[in-house]
């Protein structure tokens, strides 16, 4: 049994960050923490420990869940990540590199940074122009000659050019701000388009060339 005269520890402080709930900085109360050991502690490669934290809005009173790994040396890990509201992962089959300009552009999102938001967007488009072998100058030939060479669809193309238009806006200066909503959306396109090239349209190849090697061994149709 616990001693009821021992000191109870300390409350930890709250702290202060972007909710990702209400999308507002606000004081996050800590309600409540738990440290969890690695499944194997001779593993060097594994954090010392996993520190939980649960939180509180004072602005929305929603309930969040930090992660924190903790290392013997510093490490980026260090830096306590939201596991509860999840946000999705871009998929592996992504090349790093764009999920790294991606993930720029979402940090510019989370910081209200909207106009660099869709200046890291349409990076992300060169990017994924200059993955794919296509060396034309300009956004535009390079969007047409995606569609031209059947990586993307007349619709996709359509998306690709509005997050275009909307890079333009954000990189050049016309007094004109770029809005939550927009930034958003460019956000979702770019993530959409992401997974449409790397992700779907590859794992739909590797569906039809299992069926096809199927094909001559089917005796008879339904």
């Amino acid at each position: 049994m616990s001693d009821p005269e021992a000191p109870l520890a300390p409350p930890a402080a709250p702290r202060v960050m972007i909710c990702p709930h209400c999308d507002w900085p606000a004081i996050q109360e800590v309600k409540g923490q738990a440290e969890e050991p690695p499944e194997d502690p001779a593993d060097e490669a594994s954090p010392l420990s996993s520190e939980f934290t649960l939180l509180q809005c004072a602005n929305c009173h929603k309930v969040s869940l930090q992660l924190r790994d903790i290392w013997f040396f510093d490490s980026p890990n260090e830096v306590p990540q939201f596991v509860y509201p999840a946000r999705r992962q871009l998929s592996d089959d992504i090349p790093e590199k764009l999920r790294q300009e991606f993930g720029e552009a979402r940090t510019c999102f989370d910081t209200k940074a909207y106009t660099a938001t869709v200046v890291m967007v349409r990076r992300t488009l060169e990017g994924i122009a200059a993955n794919n072998g296509i060396t034309e100058r300009n956004l535009v030939r390079q969007i047409s000659k995606m569609r031209d060479q059947g990586l993307i669809d007349t619709s996709i193309a359509d998306w690709a050019d509005g997050l275009r238009v909307l890079g333009n806006q954000g990189a050049h200066y016309t007094g004109r701000k770029v809005s939550r909503e927009d930034a958003n959306d460019a956000l979702d396109f770019a993530e959409a388009l992401l997974d449409h090239i790397y992700v779907y349209k590859r794992r739909f190849e590797e569906f039809k060339k299992r069926r096809d090697a199927k094909l001559p061994h089917q005796t008879g149709t339904h």
